[in-house]
């Protein structure tokens, strides 16, 4: 996209921007995604058969003139790649915008063809309740369209999108976000055996809102695009599902072997694939987590040691997720924010409680979630308590020694291998990790006890470095195994840290 494009989507008013959903994209990634949804029509495109390609959100134009490009690569003349496009947009400026691009993009190739004659369809159009160019018949869809979580004010469906949502899907959309029902309309207007590729927030690829897209899919998807850093000025991280309708002649059972969301979200981020084939975490311990109403109950009884008198003192110590390290405890070094309130020191004034929560106050590993591997600190006297969402693991005996030996298995590397496996794109944003109590319970244990011992006495010492190389040889996994799981835990564990950073959830 020239400058042209670019400074009519960027200059457009923030509140609108907001509303529609609108976020300029960058041309790289356009051009990455285009390449991925022409990846099963190399054949077709170099025979100069027919082939369309339409981008029914294309604002400026950006995935248009990207297919335009990548089609002259392909071997297709200037006139026939412009033959190739369709557009279409709610929005007329954005149109001719992308008009005076194509017809840029035209010169520069030396298409000789007046304005009137050149062969490329852009339609104003209604994405969720108006036809599709060649509706059913397309050959490709790709674009970013426009994101419309219903759970904000500004983005919210007027009754005519709730009525298209809801003929799309089948059913009421709820709080589905806009994107994926458009994503769900566009694999209805290819062919059998076109491509879609529509960008999505990160979120439809585990959010319970996003479980309808992904049921009506699934049968389609054949890989993840998850991009390394946030594309857009947006708050929000991204992904891009690569599906491809299927033919006639694929049978059901072929369509059957089609990894899950999460295993294609794993692949995409880069995780390590391995087998740990030891006993699950729950054969010595049960895992829980605080509700969300305990979250504001505890809150509201948080106070600063020393600032209720002495006795405060003696207060259990507070701990969010951010004041969680590997096997390192940073409450009284990190500020912690709380219900919107900072805390140098919180504790947690227990008689204040509308509930006891006895099982906070027993000895327990505390293991934070969101975060890019697991990390988790131990509690031996009990008075530590854990905020909302924070985990809590109960042994089912005091045995001396069984609280080392689970904070060693869940700080292992190869544990947060198996986490990032199980809930790839479940969190906040591509690089966490976030698993619920009942997953953690399922985390498999080190199989070799005498080295997993070994690295337990060795990250007691603070021997950190040295016990994870321990408690990898103690999952049993072959020597190039060890060497990838390493590497990847290396990586993901260096989180950026600014001095004097809050911690909050």
């Amino acid at each position: 996209m020239s400058d042209l494009g670019r400074d009519y989507e960027t200059s457009l008013d923030p509140k609108r921007r907001r509303r529609d959903g609108v976020h300029y994209t960058p041309r790289d990634v356009a051009d990455e995604l285009v390449e991925r949804a022409f990846a099963a029509h190399r054949r077709t495109i170099a025979s100069g058969a027919p082939f369309s390609v339409c981008d029914p959100t294309c604002g400026a134009g950006v995935f248009l003139l990207a297919a335009a490009d990548a089609l002259v690569a392909a071997g297709r003349t200037p006139f026939d790649a412009l033959a190739c496009l369709r557009g279409m947009d709610i929005d007329p400026d954005a149109l001719e915008v992308a008009r005076a691009e194509l017809l840029g993009w035209a010169h520069v190739h030396g298409v000789e063809a007046g304005e009137q004659e050149l062969p490329f369809d852009l339609f104003v159009g209604d994405a969720l309740n108006d036809a599709w160019p060649e509706d059913g018949r397309l050959d490709v869809v790709v674009g970013n369209p426009p994101f419309g979580g219903q759970l904000a004010g500004a983005t919210v469906r007027d009754e005519s999108a709730v009525a298209g949502a809801a003929r799309i899907l089948g059913r009421p959309a709820g709080y589905t976000d806009t994107a994926g029902v458009l994503l769900v309309r566009a694999l209805d207007a290819v062919r059998a055996g076109g491509s879609v590729v529509f960008v999505q927030p990160l979120s439809v690829l585990g959010s319970r809102d996003g479980a309808m897209v992904r049921d009506l899919v699934s049968d389609a998807l054949e890989s993840i695009w998850i991009p390394d850093d946030q594309l857009f000025d947006a708050a929000v991280s991204v992904c891009a599902p690569v599906l491809r309708k299927p033919t006639a002649t694929e049978s059901v059972a072929d369509s059957q072997v089609i990894p899950t969301w999460t295993e294609l979200a794993a692949e995409a981020m880069g995780v390590p694939s391995m087998r740990l084939n030891g006993a699950p975490l729950s054969s010595l311990a049960d895992c829980t987590a605080g509700f969300r109403h305990e979250f504001y109950d505890v809150a509201a009884a948080t106070v600063e040691r020393g600032s209720a008198g002495s006795e405060s003192a003696d207060f259990p110590k507070l701990i969010t997720v951010g004041l969680i390290d590997p096997a390192k405890l940073l409450w009284g070094t990190r500020a912690a924010r709380i219900a919107g309130t900072t805390f140098a020191e919180p504790v947690v004034d227990v008689a204040k409680l509308s509930k006891p929560f006895e099982l906070r106050k027993r000895p327990k590993l505390l293991v934070a979630t969101q975060t890019r591997v697991i990390e988790a600190v131990a509690d031996y006297d009990g008075m530590l308590w854990p905020s909302v969402p924070v985990i809590s693991v109960l042994p089912h005996t005091d045995e001396a020694g069984t609280l080392d030996l689970l904070l060693a298995a869940l700080i292992a590397p190869p544990a947060s291998v198996w986490a990032a496996r199980q809930a790839a794109g479940t969190a906040r944003s591509p690089g966490a990790v976030r698993l619920s109590a009942t997953q953690l319970e399922q985390l498999p244990l080190p199989t070799d006890r005498e080295l997993w011992i070994k690295g337990s006495d060795q990250l007691r010492a603070g021997q950190l470095t040295t016990a994870v190389r321990t408690l990898t040889s103690a999952y049993g996994l072959s020597e190039n195994e060890q060497t990838v799981v390493l590497e990847w835990w290396t990586l993901r564990s260096k989180r950026r840290k600014r001095q004097g950073k809050t911690a909050g959830l």
